[in-house]
């Protein structure tokens, strides 16, 4: 694993996307009904093979990045590591194509698409993610999982910084809005704490989130971690 310097990192599309995840998302309650089941896997192929997973990540010590450590969680998440890992994930733009082909005279479809983009992004995030944890397992480091722009008191606002110190633009296709958002949509950020000693870093939870009042999850009872 390199140091403060960008390196793309090489990813396989996934064979198949997570149904049960992907129902998760579109709302489901438990067990998914069939109806719910057929209509993600009409559409789960045509946006598998819209998909074109990319990733770029950037290996630095921590206080060098200290721009971006806005808020008590991300420091929290940190805590004990010495350097961090930056990284993006995007799908790629055949993703937002093809849910807004989906959604021709058909809402379900789209938003069935819509969650299995999301359930696909995940899977692609955990790709990456492991790629790097066995980089840094061959160097006798450690990482902590990833956190997120939004993520508890983390502003959003940061997503512009991470993406610029990535060259995301030039280099995987992402582009940050001046309302930091990221197209293609199906696109994700994140940071990994870095250690030569075992770390798991700490996830804010529901009671620091920003999206907490407005949670989907917290109103069906269940949390985005179950």
């Amino acid at each position: 694993m390199s140091t403060a310097v960008c390196r793309v990192l090489e990813l396989k599309r996934p064979e198949e996307i997570d149904l049960a995840q992907a129902a998760r998302y579109l709302g489901a309650r438990g067990e998914p009904d069939s109806a719910t089941m057929a209509l993600l896997d009409r559409c789960a192929r045509p946006l598998l093979n819209a998909a074109a997973p990319r990733a770029v990540y950037l290996r630095a010590k921590k206080e060098d990045l200290a721009s971006l450590w806005q808020g008590a969680d991300v420091e929290r998440h940190l805590a004990g590591c010495p350097e961090a890992v930056l990284l993006a994930v995007t799908l790629g733009p055949g993703v937002d194509a093809q849910i807004r082909r989906a959604g021709i005279g058909d809402v379900a479809a789209q938003a069935a698409a819509d969650a299995l983009a999301s359930t696909l992004a995940e899977q692609v995030c955990d790709q990456a993610e492991e790629i790097l944890r066995a980089m840094a397992r061959d160097q006798g480091l450690y990482l902590t999982g990833r956190y997120s722009p939004g993520y508890g008191d983390w502003p959003i606002a940061v997503q512009s910084r991470l993406a610029a110190l990535l060259d995301t633009q030039k280099r995987i296709g992402l582009y940050v809005t001046d309302t930091f958002l990221m197209l293609p949509r199906k696109s994700v950020t994140a940071v990994l704490g870095l250690s030569d000693v075992p770390v798991t870093g700490k996830r804010a939870g529901c009671a620091h989130c920003a999206l907490r009042d407005k949670c989907e999850y917290r109103k069906r009872g269940v949390t985005c971690e179950s």
